[in-house]
């Protein structure tokens, strides 16, 4: 009776013990801390998307790519004729007779034939080894028209075996796997463009060659002209 009287009086008092070990839910922070979390998932969602995005980014425009690019490595010279490869024209004839080095055997047998064809004496006064500037001249003459003869013919071969290199090659041009792939294509066809342009050098010095020798006999026959005419 004592106890109850108690704690009615306490209640009066307002006073209520409270209930111990008694969980108590916020619900507004919990909506907080699951939106919260929902987030922060979403963000590590998107970063891993980004990190393999850039993983990919950086495979595609690093690393090699020659099994891509290679096959266009032959455009501009291959394995047929190079004008880098002839020797130089005063170089084509030793002891009488002509040497192409280590020029194509296509382009030898053409040229070869060809300076037969024309049955040429080897020195305008017949004798051999003379230093009559007549006789020098006619040998850097005919050594012009061996230089040009081997060139034009070789010329004409790489132009042929080129034609069919581009061709192929512009079967391939598009198929690269990625932008690497695509920059060290183009990168390769730059270098054949520089090789093809420094071959089409090398015929263009052998026309102003060949005009240097007909420049060359014209001031050997006024020359000796002159000397022919003068009185003593």
């Amino acid at each position: 009776m004592k106890r109850s009287l108690a704690i009615l009086g306490l209640v009066g008092a307002g006073i209520v013990p409270a209930a111990a070990d008694i969980p108590v839910i916020d619900k507004t922070n919990y909506a907080v801390a699951r939106d919260t979390a929902e987030k922060t998932g979403k963000i590590l969602d998107t970063n891993k998307e980004i990190l393999t995005t850039v993983e990919e980014t950086l495979k595609a425009v690093t690393g090699d790519r020659g099994n891509e690019a290679g096959s266009l490595k032959d455009l501009a010279i291959g394995n047929g004729f190079s004008v880098s490869s002839m020797p130089g024209f005063d170089q084509l004839l030793k002891g009488g007779a002509a040497d192409f080095g280590s020029l194509d055997s296509k382009v030898v047998q053409a040229a070869t034939v060809f300076i037969n064809g024309l049955q040429l004496v080897k020195s305008l006064s017949g004798k051999e080894g003379s230093s009559l500037s007549s006789d020098k001249s006619y040998e850097e003459l005919m050594k012009t028209v061996m230089g040009v003869s081997a060139l034009i013919t070789g010329s004409q071969q790489a132009v042929e075996s080129r034609r069919s290199a581009l061709e192929t090659a512009g079967g391939e041009i598009g198929k690269a796997e990625d932008i690497k792939g695509s920059i060290d294509q183009n990168t390769q066809l730059q270098i054949q463009t520089g090789l093809t342009l420094n071959e089409m050098i090398g015929v263009l010095n052998g026309g102003v060659q060949s005009l240097h020798a007909e420049n060359q006999r014209k001031l050997t026959d006024m020359s000796n002209t002159k000397k022919a005419l003068r009185y003593e």
